[in-house]
């Protein structure tokens, strides 16, 4: 296999270090940069400091990148693929260090060079992964199978020793290794607190580190040249200590501290009480205008609100999920968890329940450091390295892969950065006494799940999880258990890449149905396209159901979510390059790798694709052109950075289930109701996106809320009774989240947001988010009547009188009420609302006149209020001021004669009674109102 031709890291350090610098670069073999450990430096680290250490970092990388040229020219492509991946670790590195807007070209041609080696890196791996994958003793039993229950198809683990490619066999650590290891870490996370300034912290860990050093010291024999570095090291984290005391006695910072044993439960170092009173929602202020995919914008920090005491009890509520306690993640300070034990941790929640598949061939739990030469949580983030094993989690899998591919295009962390904890260059590191905090979006806020680093494996060895084809690399699996453990277990039920990506990222969730009858294909890509380019979307899609002959011959798993990894146009004609979680089994139609038609040199240059070698071994990833996407697939789902918007609010909702009627069919009064004002300064339209998330706290097979939100412009943001002409109508979906997208106008707009579901159910509690370019106001409608009465009532034969043109009509059930005159001069306007329901096939009306007394007949100047027209199954009235006096209340059906029953609710602000009126002979009823709701 002949090696790519790769641009020297010559012209990245001719331009970048001063003259002459690049030249006492040292050629030969490269010496990685973590071979040894960087002592604590107490020196000052101003300007010229960081200047030599950012020209060491060249120096290093330039060494690194022409030893992995040379290695990979030779044919020493596993010896090559390592120093690739060293020389990227380095040039990342870089990329921390010239973060500032002024080293944007710099930067643009370290990335440049870093996804060079990273292509590189992959093909090399691709084609020793084949062969390991061939020489799998079970290979004969990973034939294609659309079995999407079982998710056979599944690849070697990466751990089994016999597929490891190692030239002598694993020898576990000695217990001096381990404990040297966790020394070297405890000093890391030591120094890394004290930068922080979380001095009790780093108090603590010095001590830790201390101790472990001298552990260590006195168990080496004298001639070991660990011995001296030890004590050397030793007695440098004790002098940090003395002057850690020193100053914060002085200052009068020195905090007691909580002593914590591998026995302690992890939810100690926080809780609930003590982080409510710290919640936070975030609004950012920043002023301008970009257009979409362009646009970034940092928070403004003097925008932070308190939550309401109400919001905070929703949180906390929504914090037990599946049996366990989730605690918000509520500021840096969450950092200080504590993730040095003197034993190995042990998650206190106990064990993950297997899958029925992961049961089947189950050989017990084993941590990365009994099965791994040398675990580390990341070497190389690659989404073409990430396979699905036997969890049924292709939606996750997929949002994973998606979330690698961002991150190796982009250089930016976008999944990784969720791991703790994490070195200086916040980057998550392998922790030797296993214990890992994942910080994910759920129930309306980050939260903390605590983890440990025990995996499943089988009887022969491997890994029954997702894994990394990098052999030792732990950010995948350790993910994936947090996000299990989260949703209740391996036995999760399955869920889709847009909800799975918006628990990892918080980026803003979109499903479009391809077969929805407003789907514009067109529309669609041009979004697509604007997205990727900026960074600024990921991109999924997924089957749907179809039979086992046409997924066969389309190369297609049924009902199965894939990853986007990227989007390109070539000569109008528009490509997704697709990853299949289970990395093999790949597209077989047009474009796929069984093609020869349509791929020519120019196109294949394009796309940086050989079929030829595709052919050679199955990987799982394929490019498709987007109009067999659409043919193919039924769902694509967008998730959006949520830094695309310049103004954000969050709200947090309950919904119970005992206030308002079942269904909201016709009466949407008592669902919750939000208004929103929009203020617009230009003459062009803003966008609004409103973002409804249902708190989930028990994982089910089967959602059975369905769910939506409408949007109401003409209300003056007042709250909504009936249906009517929304603005933005939804679409009642089964989903925990809801998007609805608009414009609004130049100028002010006010809207009505109202929440609705095809049936309660239970209580349901829930989030609204509001995105916006421009600036907003997001505020709830309060029930304005607390004053209410409801009465049941019957159309009979002689009581169901038909509309006003009959003569029956004053046989129509009638009632008086009485509005009693306010109890202070002061006291606000006099409001009601009246509202009917009957059957749906019954059109009815509601009328109030004047008098309180049976009407046989009205004139238009006797009207006070009426519905418009007749309306089927429910209508309203509502007054904002009416005079206290006696008023009749007429209820009627259009036609005469129906029979069936009605509900009349009468609620106000105000003191009221309401009677029945008599046809002449019967008797009266009286109904005196002081219930409050």
């Amino acid at each position: 296999m002949a090696a790519i031709e790769l641009v020297s890291m010559s012209e990245l350090t001719c331009n970048l270090l001063p003259k002459g610098s690049h030249n006492s670069v040292l050629r030969g073999k490269h010496k990685c940069c973590m071979a040894h450990y960087r002592r604590p430096s107490t020196t000052s680290s101003g300007p010229h400091v960081r200047e030599l250490e950012t020209q060491e970092l060249y120096r290093e990388a330039f060494d690194v990148a022409c030893h992995a040229v040379q290695l990979d020219n030779s044919g020493m492509h596993a010896e090559a693929r390592e120093a690739y991946i060293d020389a990227i670790q380095l040039l990342d590195r870089l990329l921390i260090q010239k973060s500032d807007s002024s080293y944007e070209g710099e930067r643009q041609l370290i990335i440049q060079k870093s996804q060079e080696y990273s292509s590189r890196a992959e093909q090399l791996y691709r084609y020793s992964f084949t062969a390991v994958i061939s020489s799998h003793p079970d290979a004969s039993q990973h034939a294609i199978t659309h079995d999407r229950k079982s998710h056979k198809g599944k690849l070697a683990g990466p751990l089994d020793s016999r597929y490891q490619d190692n030239d002598q066999a694993w020898v576990p650590k000695s217990d001096i290794d381990i404990l040297l290891e966790k020394a070297y870490f405890t000093l890391d996370q030591a120094i890394l607190n004290e930068e922080k300034d979380f001095t009790d912290h780093s108090l603590e860990l010095y001590k830790d580190a201390a101790s472990n050093f001298l552990k260590v010291y006195r168990k080496l024999s004298k001639d070991d040249p660990r011995c001296h570095h030890c004590h050397e090291l030793c007695m440098q984290a004790l002098n940090k200590v003395d002057e850690l005391k020193k100053s914060d006695t002085t200052n009068g910072l020195l905090v007691p501290q909580k002593e914590f044993s591998p026995k302690d439960d992890h939810h100690a170092s926080s809780s609930i009480s003590s982080a409510s009173s710290s919640y936070y929602a975030r609004s950012i202020t920043n002023h301008g205008a970009a257009p979409l995919g362009a646009l970034k914008c940092k928070e403004d920090e003097n925008s932070m609100k308190k939550l309401s005491s109400a919001e905070i009890e929703i949180l906390k509520l929504t914090s037990n999920v599946n049996s366990k306690l989730f605690l918000p993640w509520v500021d840096e300070s969450d950092l200080r968890e504590k993730f040095t034990y003197d034993e190995l941790f042990i998650d206190p929640d106990g064990s993950l329940p297997l899958s029925a598949l992961q049961r089947a061939k189950f050989g017990g739990w084993k941590r990365p450091s009994e099965i791994m030469r040398n675990p580390k949580m990341i070497e190389l983030v690659s989404s073409s390295a990430l396979v699905q094993d036997v969890v049924t989690d292709c939606s996750f899998v997929a949002s994973l892969c998606v979330s690698a591919a961002y991150e190796r295009k982009f250089r930016k962390q976008l999944i990784t950065s969720c791991i703790y904890p994490q070195n200086k260059f916040g980057q998550p590191c392998y922790n030797p006494s296993g214990k890992y905090m994942i910080k994910l979006h759920y129930n309306g806020i980050k939260r903390k799940i605590i983890v440990d680093d025990l995996l499943p494996v089988s009887r022969d060895g491997t890994l029954m999880c997702t894994f990394s084809t990098n052999h030792e690399e732990l950010w995948a699996p350790i993910i994936e258990k947090a996000y299990m453990k989260l949703m209740g277990g391996y036995d999760f039920p399955g869920s889709n890449s847009g909800i799975d990506l918006y628990t990892l990222t918080g980026w803003i969730p979109e499903h479009i149905f391809v077969e929805d009858k407003d789907f514009v294909a067109n529309n669609v890509w041009d979004r697509l396209m604007g997205g990727q380019k900026y960074g600024d979307v990921l991109v999924t899609i997924s089957t749907g159901e179809m039979s086992e002959e046409s997924a066969a011959e389309r190369g297609l798993v049924p009902t199965h979510a894939y990853a986007v990894i990227d989007i390109r146009e070539v000569n109008g004609t528009r490509f997704m390059q697709v990853k299949n979680p289970w990395s093999h089994l790949r597209w077989k139609g047009p474009y796929s790798h069984m093609d020869t038609e349509r791929w020519n040199p120019e196109l294949m240059k394009a796309l940086n694709y050989d079929p030829s070698s595709a052919m050679q071994f199955d990987d799982g990833i394929f490019w498709i052109d987007f109009d067999s996407v659409c043919e193919n697939f039924v769902s694509i789902h967008l998730n959006w950075n949520p830094e695309l918007f310049m103004y954000r609010w969050a709200l947090h909702i309950p919904w119970h289930c005992d206030v308002g009627p079942k269904k909201d069919t016709y009466n949407l009064g008592y669902n919750p109701q939000f208004k929103l004002v929009v203020k617009v300064p230009e003459n062009k339209t803003s966008a609004v996106w409103l973002l409804m998330s249902k708190h989930i706290t028990v994982t089910e097979p089967k959602n059975t809320d369905f769910i939506t939100l409408h949007v109401y412009n003409d209300t003056n943001g007042e709250r909504v009774y009936h249906h009517g002409k929304a603005f933005k109508e939804g679409t009642y979906v089964n989903s925990p989240h809801i998007l609805i997208r608009f414009n609004a106008p130049p100028g002010t707009s006010t809207y009505t947001i109202v929440f609705s579901q095809h049936e309660k159910l239970k209580t349901l509690y829930f989030s609204l988010k509001a995105f916006s370019f421009s600036q907003f106001e997001l505020t709830d409608v309060p029930q304005t009547y607390s004053i209410e009465q409801k009465i049941s009532g019957r159309w009979t034969d002689q009581s169901s009188g038909g509309n006003a043109s009959n003569a029956s009509f004053m046989n129509n059930p009638q009632w008086k009420l009485t509005i009693s005159p306010p109890e202070s001069t002061g006291q606000q306007k006099c409001g009601i609302i009246i509202m009917l329901e009957a059957p749906k096939t019954f059109a009815i009306h509601l009328l109030l006149v004047e008098g309180g007394k049976r009407v046989a007949s009205f004139s238009p100047r006797e009207v006070v209020s009426q519905t418009n027209s007749y309306q089927h199954g429910f209508c309203c009235c509502e007054l904002r001021d009416i005079k206290p006096g006696s008023y009749t209340i007429i209820a009627s059906t259009y036609e005469p004669g129906l029979v069936g029953d009605f509900l009349l609710t009468i609620a106000s602000n105000t003191q009221y009674t309401i009677d029945s009126i008599p046809v002449e002979g019967a008797k009266s009823h009286q109904w005196r109102v002081d219930r409050r709701i």
